[in-house]
């Protein structure tokens, strides 16, 4: 008798906490209903419980996020119509989501001792389902661009259909039918759903493995001048080529840096960055990365996917000239379109070619 009353309390337990869920999120809906008189679609959704996510690799720590510390980030609605990367379209939906800016700035990175840079910007972050799957990004396209499209962790999707379909004929343009499980990478500042990614459970933070001995060492606080320009491939070192390599420019860039903050507003001109490096490395696309260092051992990885495929990438250059001036450093790597300006190379000497992240 007492067994059975256990486990009847446990039953009404569960029915209430169900009512309850429903109750706030019916709540939510009707609050807004009464200000609007319209239906809404981005009402507030939970993680769902079960659902985790550790962050690992180079950090001072395994971190690891359940549901209800997942629930305490402040998440994010967006809109996508996704394309694969053949051509086929796959639908329009609207996510609610994590930006994983916001939970990289809570994860402390930790580099080894020896460490040819000392600062996270030439590391990569990789995510991982519970297949195994994987996609990889910089950690600077991650933490340092403009985040008015995110890179999400999402955990709920609707549907977006036409609001007046055509009569007697279902609307069957969208693939994914069910909600998510888990959370599903996003990518809405991508033109194709190449590195989306369901049900990651890890991401792994390292350091991309290059020949060092290539590639000039670290002087932290010395002043140096780039006097040429080096692109490395294969171990092959040879002098950039510029000739045939489109020109770019900027009027009114504002530069802000993470940690010392406003820096001015210039005008830049050089070159195109996509371009110089299809010039320089023949076949080269998104699937690679790029490493950029400057002649005082700084660096910026970038990924062949911003470069390549993104407007911010179109943006990027190589930058010559500074408000009419040739920088004092020499060339120098220009992201313009960053919120801030810490993935600049002043200085820059050279340019490295990795065929692949794994």
């Amino acid at each position: 008798m007492k067994k059975n009353r256990v486990i009847i309390a446990a039953a009404v337990g569960a029915v209430v906490l169900f009512a309850g869920y429903h109750l706030l999120f019916s709540k939510n809906r009707m609050e807004i209903m009464a200000v609007t008189g319209a239906t809404p679609l981005a009402v507030k959704q939970d993680v769902k419980s079960g659902t985790t996510l550790e962050v690992s690799g180079l950090t001072k720590k395994i971190y690891t996020f359940g549901a209800d510390a997942l629930n305490a980030f402040a998440p994010t609605y967006i809109r996508t119509r996704e394309v694969e990367p053949g051509g086929k379209f796959m639908g329009t939906y609207r996510y609610s989501g994590i930006p994983v800016l916001h939970i990289l700035e809570g994860v402390a990175v930790q580099k080894p001792e020896k460490a040819a840079f000392d600062r996270p910007l030439d590391m990569v972050v990789t995510f991982e389902n519970a297949d195994g799957e994987r996609v990889h990004f910089s950690y600077g396209e991650l933490t340092m661009t403009d985040d008015s499209n995110p890179v999400i962790l999402a955990f709920d999707r609707k549907e977006l259909v036409p609001s007046k379909p055509k009569k007697d004929e279902p609307y069957t343009w969208n693939a994914h039918r069910e909600n998510i499980k888990g959370l599903r990478l996003v990518c809405p500042a991508e033109p194709d759903t190449g590195r989306y990614l369901d049900n990651v459970k890890r991401v792994l933070i390292s350091d991309v493995v290059v020949d060092n001995s290539l590639l000039p060492v670290m002087k932290k606080g010395e002043k140096c001048v780039s006097a040429s320009l080096t692109v490395l491939a294969g171990g092959k070192a040879k002098p950039v080529r510029l000739e045939g390599v489109e020109k770019a420019s900027i009027k009114g860039w504002v530069r802000t840096g993470h940690g010392q903050g406003y820096k001015g507003i210039s005008d830049a001109e050089g070159y195109a960055l996509a371009s110089l490096l299809k010039k320089n490395f023949p076949g080269c696309g998104p699937k690679n990365f790029f490493l950029f260092v400057a002649c005082d051992g700084y660096r910026s990885l970038l990924s062949g996917t911003e470069i390549f495929k993104t407007a911010d990438g179109r943006g990027m250059m190589l930058i010559e000239k500074m408000d009419g001036k040739k920088p004092a450093a020499g060339p120098m790597l220009g992201p313009v379109n960053d919120y801030y300006v810490d993935r600049d190379v002043w200085g820059l000497s050279h340019i490295m070619l990795i065929e692949e992240v794994k």
